[in-house]
């Protein structure tokens, strides 16, 4: 199968032994090997992830065969990397969970009113997921990625909290439960994004009324 549309991502080969060199002057790398291969390590595997990402998102079936070419890589190069194709759609949500963190810190959550930070939350987050939404097809995506991503759940923990001290958010719900909620109605706003039912415009809006709003015509139900 060819690709097209994206370039191969270099990916740099785990460093050999350290030498003795008489010099105190040694670079970190040169005496922490096993931490430079862990570096080196990790920075490949966010290669992968991103080349992984074009190659899905043309392809939704590639194989871990067919990522492993687009990378550049043997097929038992990713593997020890990746053990299996999910592994490699849970890095790419990591990549999606670190973008999206970034979004929030330029959101500035801690001014303002919480209700309207809340909803440029969920607007930063689903414009930075309409790049990532190929994630929705996958039966790998995880919701609750967000709960162990403390980079962004923090952010949107800290901004429910404050929501919940000034008034304007209610304090009888726990911010876990706020924060899954959240999470669950994002993952079906990428959904309705990949399939083309919503703008990522009214996806934000949707998420946002969905969440504050919720369904009954009231605040609170009668019932």
């Amino acid at each position: 199968m060819v690709y097209s549309g994206y370039k191969r991502f270099a990916i740099k080969p785990r460093s050999g032994k350290m030498t003795a060199e008489a010099t105190t002057d040694i670079p970190e790398e040169r005496k922490n090997p096993s931490r430079a291969r862990r570096s080196d390590a990790i920075r490949n595997e966010k290669a992968i992830a991103d080349a992984a990402l074009h190659v899905l998102a043309e392809h939704p079936g590639a194989s871990m065969s067919e990522i492993a070419a687009a990378c550049g890589l043997g097929r038992a190069t990713l593997y020890r990397h990746f053990a299996s194709r999910d592994d490699v759609v849970r890095a790419i949500q990591l990549r999606a969970v670190e973008a999206g963190a970034r979004a929030l810190a330029a959101a500035d959550l801690d001014e303002g009113n919480p209700v309207r930070a809340l909803r440029r939350a969920i607007r930063a987050l689903v414009s930075v997921g309409e790049g990532y939404r190929l994630l929705s097809r996958e039966p790998a995506l995880d919701p609750g990625v967000l709960q162990n991503q403390p980079a962004l759940a923090g952010q949107l923990v800290a901004l429910i909290l404050r929501g919940q001290s000034e008034g304007a958010l209610r304090d009888d719900l726990p911010p876990e439960w706020i924060l899954q909620t959240t999470a669950s109605l994002l993952v079906l706003a990428l959904r309705e994004l990949d399939a083309g039912r919503l703008t990522k415009e009214h996806a934000a809006e949707r998420v946002a009324d969905t969440l504050l709003d919720g369904i009954a015509t009231e605040t609170r139900s009668a019932g």
